[in-house]
């Protein structure tokens, strides 16, 4: 079955960290209940996820105000839970209940970098700093190869500056799809509209006044297919 389309959603339906006192005291709390239930120091996890030991010790001491969403992914994923879970009040379950759930976070690349690379599997995501939420089984089943591309400027008024494009390499480009195609005598990316009239696959400009072309593999790769769009905005 075709995955849902969802486009333009602010980022206020997505689940976000909000940095106040309640949170970071819940985060301490969880923390600290980890730590002691898996008998990992804070010295142990700072070397392993090598990151410094101060950044440990102000998340379970409660000091720190504004965690970092890449720092408390980087954690969650040492423990295998979701970062859900280490930011909600799990009084009425166990720490071994704390499963990996939603959301899913995806990484955000440039348009630079994803010249660079065939697949996400290319890049070093250990320290990555940008992500986003998406929520797995509500808005769509992602593969752990998605990643998201913030629109450019010449993409309006069809995209609204600030959208933002999750795509997925393993969906499978089908008719009516937005597309993500790298040229591959320059390395250079283009989204396109994929129109099917067999056996020609038609790919249709974003930007107004580009060139139609004709889909040829031994000069166009698939990056993958546009599964969402969100309306983003860095803090």
């Amino acid at each position: 079955m075709k995955k849902p389309r969802v486009d333009a959603l602010t980022v206020n339906s997505i689940v976000e960290i909000e940095s106040n006192k309640n949170k970071t005291s819940q985060i301490a709390k969880n923390l600290n209940s980890l730590l002691s239930a898996q008998q990992i120091t804070e010295n142990e996890i700072a070397q392993s996820l090598n990151i410094p030991v101060m950044t440990i010790r102000r998340l379970v001491s409660g000091e720190t105000i504004d965690p970092r969403i890449s720092t408390l992914k980087l954690i969650a994923d040492f423990f295998s839970i979701s970062v859900d879970s280490l930011i909600e009040d799990n009084s009425s379950r166990s720490i071994s209940q704390m499963h990996k759930t939603n959301p899913q976070f995806v990484p955000i690349l440039d348009w630079k970098l994803a010249t660079t690379i065939n697949s996400i599997s290319d890049i070093d995501l250990t320290s990555w700093k940008e992500w986003h939420p998406v929520i797995r089984g509500v808005q769509t089943e992602l593969s752990n190869d998605a990643f998201g591309l913030e629109s450019r400027p010449s993409m309006q008024p069809r995209f609204p500056t600030g959208t933002l494009f999750i795509i997925d390499p393993k969906e499978i480009p089908a008719d009516g799809d937005i597309v993500l195609v790298k040229m591959k005598t320059d390395g250079n990316l283009s989204l396109r509209e994929l129109n099917v009239d067999a056996p020609r696959w038609q790919l249709q400009p974003i930007v107004p006044g580009s060139e139609v072309f004709f889909y040829d593999k031994k000069q166009h790769h698939f990056m993958g297919v546009v599964v969402l769009t969100f309306l983003h905005s860095k803090k």
